[in-house]
């Protein structure tokens, strides 16, 4: 399946970028997994945009979007009808420099000179991934050398292609597969053309900064929050499962998965009461209805101040580049309070736009007798009554509908077009202003 993406991703591209195939694609990778990419500096979202177009020509959706400032990356999403998704992460490094810090005078001359005249493009991509390796790490592992191996390149042909970039790289160094201590910082300055000490102190002053960029996670452009709502029952958490489950496949940073709040924020019957109310939140319409309005007024309050906490939290998660999936949210709490033991029918509309996070949020609308005959203890009309208060919730805020009725593939397929349409967006934002 990797060979097949590979395939399409450079005929895509060819003709438009030229193209290095590093990683990914080898009979070292693993199952699922990245495809790491080098094209020349400047171009990388610009390659992600084109092989996401393709992509979606393809049946894939776009799943996610990174720009790192060195790399930028998309996750493509491949839906089958056995629920065993394809899923891949693949990665475009933007040219040779080190963070993506410098005038990049390596990638220049790897693309501008040594590209148009080498014949064989696997061999010039041994090279290539080599150097990007121990530029980040310092060292290459035995699987990242096989690979180099595999192309062809010889440690005394690294050491005269470093030569070609300007990259201070010995033969005796490229047999150790890497360096260390200062070689490696000379090394990575040299790869964004710092060679002497008036460029590498303002050079070292903006890779520091980059690095925190990185560790931070800001302005990736990359970060979600994604809620799934509905009733018990309506198929919510299977079709989360399979989000996370395809984002497993892709690899790379994980999406976090949210109940209702963060875990860091205990619900009250992990504080008050535990043994005796732990029923209610694992079969919540069982129980008969909480009637003590101080009891549910004590509730009220310390959900109100958990769901504004969460959703200052929310916010600082996303500018940092993470994504947050929520298997139930406040859309949840909102149109059936009664589920947390709390006696009030309906909550005023401006007290969820104050709580309600900023993302995507959906609500799989699924029918009363579907969601009796897989969750027991709701009576059909009380599902009839909770779908209208989910219905009410919809229009009221921005709460996209989904359709639960239809197979959980179809499903599955109309979440993935609203991420996809989404992250495309975020990419034609990033290659118009560029």
């Amino acid at each position: 399946m990797k060979r097949e993406v590979a395939g399409w991703i450079n005929e895509s591209l060819t003709g438009v970028m030229p193209l290095l195939e590093l990683r990914g694609g080898d009979r070292h990778a693993r199952v699922g997994g990245d495809l790491d990419f080098m094209v020349p500096p400047g171009l990388a979202i610009d390659a992600c945009h084109l092989v996401a177009k393709a992509a979606e020509d393809r049946g894939w959706f776009l799943a996610g979007y990174r720009n790192i400032g060195y790399l930028a990356q998309i996750i493509i999403i491949k839906p089958l009808e056995s629920g065993t998704d394809l899923a891949l992460k693949v990665d475009f490094f933007d040219g040779l420099r080190w963070y993506g810090v410098g005038n990049d005078a390596a990638g220049i001359k790897l693309f501008g000179k040594l590209y148009p005249t080498c014949q064989d493009k696997v061999y010039l991509a041994g090279a290539a991934g080599f150097f990007q390796k121990i530029l980040i790490v310092g060292r290459q592992s035995e699987r990242d050398w096989l690979r180099v191996a595999d192309t062809g390149m010889t440690y005394e042909a690294l050491a005269t292609v470093a030569g070609e970039l300007n990259l201070p790289l010995t033969k005796q160094e490229a047999e150790n597969r890497g360096v260390t201590g200062l070689a490696k910082w000379r090394l990575r300055a040299a790869s964004g053309g710092a060679t002497d000490l008036l460029s590498i102190l303002p050079w070292f002053f903006c890779a520091v900064w980059a690095h925190m960029k990185f560790k931070l996670g800001v302005g990736t452009k990359y970060g979600m929050i994604l809620g799934i709502s509905g009733l018990d029952g309506s198929g919510k958490s299977t079709l989360v499962d399979r989000l996370l489950a395809a984002y497993s496949m892709a690899g790379g940073e994980q999406p976090t998965l949210i109940h209702l709040l963060p875990g860091w924020i205990p619900l009250p019957h992990k504080i008050f009461r535990r043994k005796k109310t732990q029923s209610n939140y694992t079969r919540p319409y069982s129980e008969p209805p909480v009637k003590s309005r101080l009891s549910g007024g004590m509730r009220l309050g310390y959900y109100l101040g958990a769901f504004f906490i969460a959703r200052l939290w929310f916010g600082v998660q996303t500018v940092r580049g993470r994504v947050l999936i929520m298997d139930r949210s406040v859309v949840d709490f909102y149109s059936d309070p009664t589920r947390s033991r709390i006696p009030v029918k309906k909550l005023p509309d401006w007290l969820l736009c104050l709580l309600l996070p900023r993302g995507r949020l959906f609500y799989l609308d699924t029918s009363p007798a579907a969601v009796v005959a897989r969750k027991g203890e709701l009576t059909f009309e009380k599902a009839q009554s909770l779908q209208a208060a989910y219905r009410r919730t919809g229009t009221s805020v921005s709460v996209t509908m989904l359709n639960g009725n239809e197979t959980p593939d179809t499903v599955f397929r109309e979440l993935l077009g609203h991420l996809s349409t989404e992250y495309m967006r975020r990419i034609e934002a990033e290659v118009v202003t560029k």
